[in-house]
This record gives C-alpha cells, structure tokens and sequence, in this order.
C-alpha cells in the first residue's frame, strides 16, 4: 500500500505532466478522478498516514496503466509527447476552469474515465475543437448527437445485450430458458430491451420470464427447471445483489438438475463470483475487456506493474493501458487527422481489439453522432477455470 500511496504523491508533486520532452510533437490530455486535493491538507502533508484514500484508487490505477502504456511507445517509437494529466476533482483541473484555458485548444487527443456530467462536458469540447475524445470507462453515450468525435471504448447496454441475445438464440435455442427477474423499473427496461431484441428476430429465441420477490430462494427456481433439458437461467438484472443471491440459489438446486447462469455485463466487476464459492457455478457474462486475449503483452505488463507498486494490475490499470496504447499509438502513427481513418489498425489487435463503429440516431445521417466500440467478450466460467465463448 504504502508504494501505491507514493504514486499518488508523485502524482502531486509533477504537477500534472505524465511525460514530456523539450519541442513537444503531440499533445495529449488525460482526464481522471484523483481526488488529490482532499489527500493532502493546506500544509501539503498527506492525510492518510500510511493508509490510501480508496476513492483516489480507480483513477490512480487508470492512470498507471497509462504512463506504462506511454513508456512503451516512447521505447517502441521514440516520438516526442507531451502527456498532461488533469484531476477533474481537483480545483484547477475541473473542466469548468479548464475550458477558459488555452491549453485546451492545443490539445491533439482527450482521453477520460469520466461519466455523467464531465463526459458531456469533454464531449461538447471535442466537438467544438475538432478533438478526438475517447471516453475509456463510462458505459453510456448520454444523448449526444452530431459528435463524430467521440469514441465509446465500454460499450453500452444494449450492445451487450446484443451479443449476448445472438449468442444464446446460436447455442441454446431449445433449452430450457428462463429470464429470472423483479417487478421494478430497472428490470422492466432491461427486460424491454431483450424482448424487442427477439421481436426483430421474429421472436425466435424461445424464453419465458419469471418475476420473483426480492428475497428469493431455490424454492423460486425448482418448479421451473427440467431434468431432462439442460436448463438455461437468465439474469434479467444489472443489480450485484440479486446475482450473488441467483449464483447462491442455483448452487443449492441438486445436481439432477443441471444448470447454467448468463449473467449481465456487471458480473466481470462482481470479486465475490471469482471466489471458491462460486467455483462450481456454470456461468457466462459479456465484457469489453478480456485479459487472456491479451497475453502477448500481458506478462511484460504485470511485471512493470509489480515493480512500481508490489501489487497485482486490475481492470482499470489494463483499461488505461489498453486506451493509451491504443489511440496514442495511432496518434504518433498517423498524426491527428490520419489517425480517425486507422481507428480499427489491425496492426493494434494484439494490445486492444477495439471495433469502432459508428453510431447515427437518425438512420438518414450522414454524420454518426458517436463511436462505439461492438467488440463484446462472452466469458465462461466453471470451476475456477475461465475461457473465450466467441
């Protein structure tokens, strides 16, 4: 911890610049959540003893994986870059105060793990300077329209949805399949989205929906199974609670009965379904981020990354390493106009196998009002052992 601790430090003490060299060639600006003015007092001293303020840890990590990404393409390449990373919770680096700044106007790429109102904000300023802005956590497009811009590295909902809804009327059309589910908003939207899936499919895809109490058990489930059919149980939720409750109710109902769980995209961030416990639960779920994919740097990557911090890489350090590398790569490649018609280089795929397409609300558009990346993992798990469904 301690190590993590003086990353975060180091962070302060740099003033914002991840790496840069005399006569910079380009321009990049890195937009994270650190946290770091309520780290540190007035006095400068760090608030946290030998402790680690946990709502620093996603943008610190994020931002590891960034600075390895970087070092690997000035060794790879040598190219000059100038990488200022900005604390969208501190008060110089709120976007309010930054967009009043000229060095917005120079920047050649935005990359943020922002949501909710920053990302609409870096949004509205890529459009506005021309600046390609890739939006590397939030899973989300918020309403943005005639923004060409803007590139979607998670992919929403409803792509997931789609992946998933092919995958199972590929591999499980016959089966016994339920969608399990509660009676409330949220439920009802996912729900919805599902269902129109199967209706432009011409309802082909053979399901029955089964509402259940909040607090449910294996009772729920049993009169619903076939023990002559492999039985297939969708959950028809994005809430973590309910899929630990599903996962522990499944593992109860008597081998006779055998059963397989497709989970949402929220399972790959649920720690807990990685544990012993529910080791012997044949499960799937989709992702945009697949580690074993990734072993061609992977190994070389976890190695660097234990060195600086005496800790194992998460998600959020592969996800600032994978979007780095990625567009800036692009960007020394190919310059800041050359790079938007290169976004799907092949010659990337084995750091990131990103699929951008793009986006219209109106199908007579003839500018996409966004990039998404449809490139959705479907991942299985059993027994501890996880593997590549597609």
């Amino acid at each position: 911890m301690k190590h993590i601790t003086a990353c975060l430090i180091f962070l302060l003490m740099t003033a914002g610049i991840l790496r840069g060299q005399e006569q910079p060639i380009y321009k990049v600006g890195v937009f994270l959540p650190l946290h770091l003015d309520s780290a540190f007092d007035e006095t400068g001293t760090y608030r946290y003893g030998k402790g680690f303020p946990r709502q620093s840890l996603p943008g610190l990590e994020f931002y590891l994986g960034s600075e390895l990404a970087i070092d690997s393409l000035q060794s790879e390449r040598r190219e000059r870059l100038d990488i200022r990373v900005y604390d969208i919770r501190s008060r110089d680096g709120q976007l309010s105060v930054l967009t009043r700044m000229p060095v917005m106007d120079s920047l050649d790429l935005i990359i943020g793990q922002v949501a909710g109102t920053e990302y609409l904000q870096l949004a509205r300023i890529a459009r506005e300077k021309d600046i390609l802005f890739v939006s590397a956590t939030f899973p989300n497009d918020g309403g943005i329209k005639s923004s060409p811009q803007v590139f979607l590295a998670n992919a929403k909902l409803n792509t997931h949805l789609l992946a998933m809804f092919n995958h199972i009327l590929a591999d499980y059309n016959g089966k016994n399949i339920i969608w399990l589910r509660r009676s409330n908003p949220a439920d009802d939207r996912v729900a919805e989205v599902f269902k129109q899936l199967n209706a432009e499919k011409g309802n082909t895809l053979r399901y029955r929906t089964q509402l259940v109490p909040d607090t449910f058990s294996e009772v729920h489930i049993l009169p619903l199974i076939d023990s002559n059919k492999q039985n297939v149980i969708i959950t028809g939720s994005l809430d973590e609670k309910f899929a630990l409750q599903l996962g522990r109710n499944c593992l109860r109902i008597p081998t006779a009965y055998p059963v397989h769980v497709i989970g949402m995209p929220t399972w790959e961030g649920i720690t807990d379904l990685r544990t012993s416990e529910f080791h012997p639960l044949s499960m799937e779920y989709s992702a945009t981020l697949y580690r074993p994919r990734l072993d061609s740097w992977r190994a070389r990557m976890e190695e660097l990354y234990r060195k600086r911090t005496f800790s194992k890489p998460s998600d959020m350090v592969y996800r600032g390493f994978q979007t780095t590398y990625h567009f800036v790569g692009l960007l020394m490649k190919y310059g800041r106009k050359g790079m938007r018609g290169q976004i799907n280089e092949r010659a990337s795929k084995h750091v990131s196998d990103f699929d951008f397409q793009p986006v219209r609300w109106s199908k007579s558009g003839e500018i996409p009002d966004y990039h998404e990346n449809k490139r959705i993992y479907i991942i299985g798990r059993h027994f501890g052992h996880t593997r590549l469904l597609n």
